[in-house]
């Protein structure tokens, strides 16, 4: 009875305070996966969903006016459970996504009090305990309450003698989320064969889909350029102490980002690449020579191997210790009194909210080791002495093959070979700069929204507008850029000396991506796909198409570069403004976002690579083109100094993916 009065007055105060906010504010996370189920059901191309700029853009169109947004490193199919709900607005999404997600958490424990003998309010409680995850889920619209349903299920009918349909549900979870592809290793090594041929099937099946839905160019995009920066946890800002893993612990110590992690314990790039790779593999290695081969240990080794994936992810966030609910109620069926009491122990304080005063010490990631050990200590001592010393020398070339591969790249990119063209203190994303004599302007992430951002020889000054600013271009006095707001993008002047706004084109034009000439007569945007130029102030159509992206003023004014073409396929043409058909200068290869130099001679770009983007200038006398940039990640938005020498470039090397810094190098 006591317990009951206990979990009404918990869900009762759950429901007044955070599901409440929740069904009446629509906040990160929900609007990203909204979003891109939106965008899936117009068939937009899967390549764009992970631009930031592009999608927040469409976020704002979609209905989501005052919330900053982006999709990476989600899967293809991450937005799939939201198909049904996007053709509603945002805030009825959420709300039918809410109560779809307390159904979900019901489900969950009712599920576990069977399989346990628990009455479903000891669970109840049990769940409670992780309050502030259940309650970072209600108000973000996160994923969790689903993942916990599909790992409860998953762990049912694994118990209950139906592996093909257990092994089915964790590959569905691989498919949204990723976290249980290890789980092929535990069934391998239990010998569960139809466990992992329902695992695998189910894999199968869902990467078909997402290649039906986008086609196999896009999903290999993500599996070559996404997934493995999601996989080394370069996500939004690595270097977080809000993160609860070792990965980013390890990063944080070893390693130095000038604007998020200026000052590390040892800057010492080699040891993180080392010990990130020693301290994963060898926790996975040891978790599968201690796995118990005995079916009748099913229940107890399935729940401790979802704490090993905890120990293993390189990016957990508070919402996602609501899945420690699943293998904790496991654990605790026929567990000793005091062996019970140090588990939730445990589980209370990995499950506590971290305060900022130490943060630092990135409790959550030393605290699931003591978890993981005390859960599975009796599965490690049946390590064989010579298994363990077998599996750590393997396990130590592995990682140092790994970390001399990883810095040889880190010797490339551009924290190693370039230099900053501005420090923003603590900025999470800085991006396509415009270049004058003197100051560089750019788009950044502040006070929940896209800024403008002009860095001088006397500081940085921030240009705040009512929506998000995006795209700037400088000439003479005045800064033209994108303002999306309301659902609509218009082009607008800014001067920033008499801070005048003034409005350039219509709403119902949507236009975006502004470039100006040097002296300031013209103006090219984008509208519909078609490039148009305004001058005298009347707006021109120039060229036709549905895909042109990116255009630029060569110096003499009278020409343009652009990218046409889908995401993947790009290529670069010059369009004269005095006539003739339009001059393709690069094709075979995804190039994008072109740049002429001052003088007229050269032309930088980014071009799309396996694993990222990278830089290149090409000739445009003899036509010879050669990379300026390298490294595993993203390097993009070239702008010119005005000597025509070097060249300032967006870079996330280092960095969360899709959140850039701003970078400079010689073009030669």
């Amino acid at each position: 009875m006591a317990l009951g009065v206990v979990c009404a007055v918990l869900a009762g105060y759950l429901l007044l305070t955070s599901f409440r906010r929740g069904w009446t504010h629509v906040e990160t996370d929900f609007p990203n996966y909204y979003t891109a189920a939106v965008l899936t059901l117009h068939g937009e191309p899967l390549r764009s969903f992970y631009d930031l700029t592009w999608f927040q853009r469409q976020m704002n169109y979609t209905g989501t006016e005052r919330q900053l947004g982006a999709y990476p490193p989600n899967t293809p199919l991450t937005m799939l459970p939201l198909l049904p709900l996007a053709p509603l607005d945002p805030q009825r999404a959420k709300q039918v996504w809410l109560i779809l997600g307390l159904l979900a958490l019901g489900a969950s424990v009712w599920m576990l009090a069977r399989l346990t003998n628990f009455h479903p309010t000891e669970i109840l409680l049990v769940a409670f305990v992780a309050y502030g995850a259940l309650s970072a889920n209600l108000v973000l619209g996160q994923y969790y309450l689903l993942l916990a349903f599909l790992l409860t299920a998953s762990a049912w009918c694994l118990i209950r003698g139906r592996p093909v349909v257990a092994g089915a549900l964790l590959g569905l979870i691989f498919a949204l989320r990723l976290y249980t592809a290890p789980f092929l290793f535990y069934f391998a090594v239990r010998r569960q064969w139809r466990a992992l041929a329902g695992m695998l099937a189910s894999m199968a099946v869902f990467t078909a889909a997402a290649v039906g839905i986008f086609g196999f160019d896009a999903v290999w995009f993500y599996a070559t350029t996404i997934l493995p920066r999601g996989l080394d946890g370069s996500i939004t800002d690595p270097y977080l102490p809000g993160w609860g893993s070792m990965t980013s612990f390890l990063r944080h110590t070893f390693v130095a980002e000038a604007e998020l992690n200026p000052h590390p314990l040892f800057n010492a790039p080699w040891a993180f690449f080392f010990l990130r790779s020693l301290y994963t593999l060898g926790i996975l290695a040891l978790a599968l020579l201690a796995l118990p081969k005995d079916s009748r240990e099913e229940e107890r080794a399935f729940a401790w191997f979802v704490i090993v994936l905890f120990a293993l992810s390189p990016h957990t966030a508070s919402y996602h210790f609501l899945l420690l609910l699943v293998p904790v109620a496991l654990l605790l069926r026929g567990a000793p009194r005091v062996w019970s009491m140090g588990l939730l122990a445990l589980y209370a304080l990995i499950e506590l909210p971290i305060r900022s005063w130490y943060a630092g010490l990135f409790p959550k990631a030393w605290l699931l080791l003591p978890l993981l050990f005390y859960t599975g200590w009796r599965f490690f001592r049946s390590i064989q002495p010579v298994e363990a010393i077998a599996a750590v020398a393997l396990v130590m070339v592995v990682s140092t093959a790994d970390a001399y591969r990883r810095s040889n790249s880190y010797q490339q990119e551009p924290p190693s070979v370039g230099t900053h063209a501005v420090i923003d203190p603590e900025a999470i994303f800085s991006s396509a700069p415009a270049v004058s004599r003197g100051e560089i302007v750019y788009q950044a992430m502040a006070q929940e929204r896209y800024v403008l951002r002009a860095s001088t020889a006397t500081g940085i000054q921030t240009f705040a507008f009512d929506g998000h600013a995006l795209h700037p271009a400088v000439a003479a006095r005045s800064i033209y850029f994108e303002l999306v707001s309301a659902g609509h993008s218009r082009i607008f002047a800014f001067d920033p000396v008499t801070q005048k706004l003034e409005a350039v084109t219509e709403s119902n034009l949507d236009a975006i991506e502004p470039a100006v000439s040097p002296d300031g007569s013209k103006l090219a945007f984008v509208a519909g796909g078609s490039l148009y130029v305004r001058q005298s102030g009347t707006p021109s159509l120039v060229y036709k198409s549905t895909a042109v992206s990116g255009p630029s003023f060569f110096p003499d004014g009278r020409r343009i570069v652009y990218s046409e073409g889908p995401p993947g396929r790009r290529s670069l043409r010059i369009l004269s403004l005095d006539g003739g058909s339009p001059q393709t200068i690069v094709q075979g290869r995804d190039a994008f976002e072109p740049a002429a130099s001052p003088d007229g001679t050269r032309l930088a770009y980014a071009v799309s690579v396996p694993g990222g983007t990278e830089v290149w200038v090409r000739d445009l006398a003899t036509g010879a083109a050669h990379r300026v940039t390298a490294g595993a990640c993203n390097n993009d938005s070239p702008a010119w100094r005005p000597d025509s020498r070097s060249i300032v470039f967006a870079s996330d090397c280092s960095r969360g993916v899709g959140l850039p810094a701003l970078y400079e190098i010689l073009a030669q």
